[in-house]
């Protein structure tokens, strides 16, 4: 993510920072110098925030390492002014997988719970009443390890929503998927996310909390989110290129004139154009900008000193996604069809990414 400094390497996998999260440091240090306390007291403050969103990296570490166990890859996590984010390259699938690596991250949160706790009973001869909702009480919060105790109970908690983005609408699909095909699951966990939103949303209103309002906006979104991209995934990995592809056009050879090739492809809307050696043997493609671009081409030189040679052929069975991860990779405008026999279709960028956008 651009804009982010590395703080440090854990088990392999980098720990970064984003620039604004210094923009939340700052806010905490003027609201809190504003209600007139001094210096000490800011760096308290500022001290409390690092250890809480501490404890965040550590939840998304149990992420990160539950999902290593199914072989899936962290590549990053990223801290951010809004929580944690462990990037990984994919969420498994396999059957109940989703569930192990969605719970992991709030049960660090009930553990560092539990190790203070046990710290407390143990050391200070001092048992917290961690089972009475008075105790959960911030204002009543009169020490650090306190508000660090109350901090990882309602993130392990508030995780355990079943909507997404929070974990609980993963462990909801996961558990869905038990039983249903993963569309249905996310549909459902999607639907269930943005009833709880609503609730959120209409609680906010009422009790006159702008706060709560404003995660009831952005868990809605987020939860129909996830299901929009499901959908968009679900498309590109079953739908095949030979779906996808436009029939071949003929239109331009080697040892064509650029003034003539350019006349027969400037009512033609495609970003590039194939070049014929003879018809169905390809010598290469010319993109748009090249061949009709601002100066052109002279008009009497050939067209054989433009063009890229050896355009990329891909099976007509490769599914939308694979042609679109290759065609980005190297970013090409086009590739041809080949069924190994014949060059058959044409599939063009734009017609690939618009599938990610629907």
């Amino acid at each position: 993510m651009k804009g982010s400094l590395q703080l440090a390497t854990v088990t392999g996998i980098p720990v970064k920072i984003h620039w604004t999260f210094g923009l939340l440091l700052l806010w905490v240090a003027y609201e809190t110098n504003k209600v007139g306390n001094g210096p000490t007291f800011v760096l308290v403050s500022i001290g409390i925030v690092l250890s809480v969103f501490l404890c965040v990296i550590l939840h998304e570490f149990g992420h990160a390492l539950a999902a290593r166990k199914f072989g899936v890859r962290t590549f990053d996590i990223m801290m951010t002014p809004i929580g944690g984010i462990a990037r990984l390259e994919r969420m498994p699938e396999g059957r109940g997988q989703e569930f192990w690596v969605a719970i992991a991250g709030p049960v660090v949160n009930f553990v560092i719970v539990g190790l203070i706790w046990l710290g407390f009973t143990l050391i200070k001869r001092e048992t917290f009443p961690i089972f009475s909702l008075s105790f959960w009480d911030f204002e009543q919060a009169d020490s650090y390890w306190k508000v660090i105790m109350l901090a990882n109970g309602y993130l392990g908690t508030f995780n355990l929503l079943p909507a997404f983005p929070m974990d609980g609408g993963r462990m909801l699909r996961s558990l869905l998927s038990l039983k249903l095909d993963r569309t249905k699951a996310t549909q459902i966990a999607s639907y269930a996310g943005q009833g709880i939103a609503l609730i959120m949303f209409g609680l906010g209103v009422y009790r006159g909390q702008p706060t709560l309002t404003l995660i009831g906006v952005f868990i809605f979104f987020a939860a129909r989110q996830e299901y929009q991209t499901l959908v968009r995934q679900t498309r590109m990995n079953t739908l095949k290129v030979i779906s996808l592809m436009d029939p071949l056009q003929h239109l331009l050879f080697t040892s064509q004139r650029m003034d003539a090739a350019r006349e027969l492809a400037k009512d033609l809307r495609e970003s590039a154009f194939v070049v014929w050696s003879r018809p169905g043997i390809p010598a290469g493609y010319i993109p748009r900008e090249r061949l009709l671009g601002n100066p052109p081409p002279l008009p009497d030189s050939l067209i054989d000193a433009w063009i890229i040679p050896t355009p990329y052929a891909v099976p007509p069975e490769m599914t939308a996604g694979q042609v679109y991860n290759l065609m980005q990779h190297h970013k090409l405008p086009l590739v041809l069809v080949f069924d190994q026999v014949n060059y058959i279709g044409v599939v063009y960028w734009e017609k690939v990414v618009a599938l990610t956008k629907m």
